[in-house]
């Protein structure tokens, strides 16, 4: 490159200082001026006495434009391997180890830590390990990666806390992210699925099979299908617990029975006393003259029917004789507290 070229360029980069308008800029027109003038001369036929490769002020400009050279150099190399140190650590969080070289490769020609996150998120094997994003992303419910991973920990926790076979959760991590389960859902899930199918007594299990045709094979896997919504789960779990403690007392009932009772709040440990109550009550529906059906003494206990705690009483009188008040079984028992009126199903 000749003297000429030289002051040229030279006045061209320090023109661009002075455009972009950098802190710089008045220190670069006065070396604009200079270089200029010495431009000028060199022009005219007054540089045909200079020699450029000696001459002071072309190797200070040789040395100032290496320097900035070197300066640009180290700050690129610096970039680079943050960068590359950055996305190697994401690239080993996110078990995508396989787009390292990849990655490199976009660093290297320029792209920065987040644009290079938007070429991961393009390629098949992102798409591989990561399969619910495009969903939630669409139904724009998207998380982060981090986010997801914590997903996948908490149900492989899961897995190890209650006895669940390897990759029961696991397995089903996208169908449950897609179907929009938290993990906080997934937690009660589990719970239900434990109480209901891992550590129920056989007589939950039958009457889960009984009201809803779930062998206890597939009691776990059901509490844990992400299309099941959850409180449909609670409610259907409540119920049978429900129908259990009217079968211990040896009173029949029915899945729209317990789900009645369900739906009026009513507990466990309710049901134990009220049908404690009821089995107590049930000499009332044998016999001659004033009798009441089993449904009337559910009513009565449960849902405190007037008309049917009329009947009870009225049946247990004829049992005791008018002269002990109230009956036997009508003075005995108040009813469960706190509950609404009937449910219908």
């Amino acid at each position: 490159m000749g003297y000429i070229e030289d002051l040229q360029n030279s006045i061209a980069e320090h023109q661009r200082i002075v455009d972009a308008g950098l802190p710089e800029a008045p220190q670069a027109q006065g070396i604009i001026n200079e270089l200029s003038a010495n431009l000028a001369a060199a022009q005219s036929g007054g540089g045909e006495t200079y020699n450029y490769d000696t001459d002071p002020e072309t190797l200070r400009m040789r040395e100032q434009q290496s320097y900035e050279a070197s300066v640009r150099a180290a700050q690129e190399a610096q970039r680079q391997q943050n960068a590359i140190a950055t996305m190697k650590a994401l690239l080993t969080d996110y078990g995508l180890t396989a787009l390292y070289d990849r990655v490199v490769g976009f660093i290297k020609e320029g792209y920065d830590a987040d644009a290079v996150m938007v070429l991961i998120r393009t390629t098949p094997e992102y798409k591989t390990r990561f399969p619910a994003m495009e969903a939630l992303g669409k139904k724009g419910r998207a998380i982060s990666e981090a986010e997801y991973i914590d997903y996948e920990k908490t149900a492989s926790n899961l897995e190890r806390r209650y006895g669940l076979p390897d990759g029961m959760l696991m397995g089903n991590v996208t169908d449950l992210l897609t179907n929009e389960v938290s993990a906080t859902e997934l937690n009660d899930r589990v719970l239900l699925a434990s109480a209901a199918a891992i550590q129920a007594p056989d007589d939950v299990k039958n009457t889960f099979m009984d009201y809803y045709g779930i062998s206890d094979g597939g009691l776990t896997a059901y509490f844990l299908d992400p299309e099941k919504a959850t409180p449909l789960l609670e409610k259907q779990y409540a119920s049978s617990l429900i129908g259990v403690e009217a079968a211990r007392q040896g009173i029949g009932m029915d899945v729209y029975g317990s789900e009645n009772l369900q739906a009026l709040g009513v507990t466990q440990e309710q049901a134990r006393q009220g049908f404690g109550q009821v089995a107590r009550g049930m000499s009332l529906t044998q016999g001659r003259g004033d009798v009441v059906s089993q449904q009337q003494l559910i009513s009565g206990t449960f849902a405190q029917d007037e008309s049917a705690l009329r009947d009870i009483e009225r049946a247990s009188k004829a049992r005791t004789g008018q002269f002990q008040q109230g009956g036997g079984y009508a003075a005995s028992t108040g009813g469960v507290t706190g509950l609404g009126s009937a449910a219908t199903r």
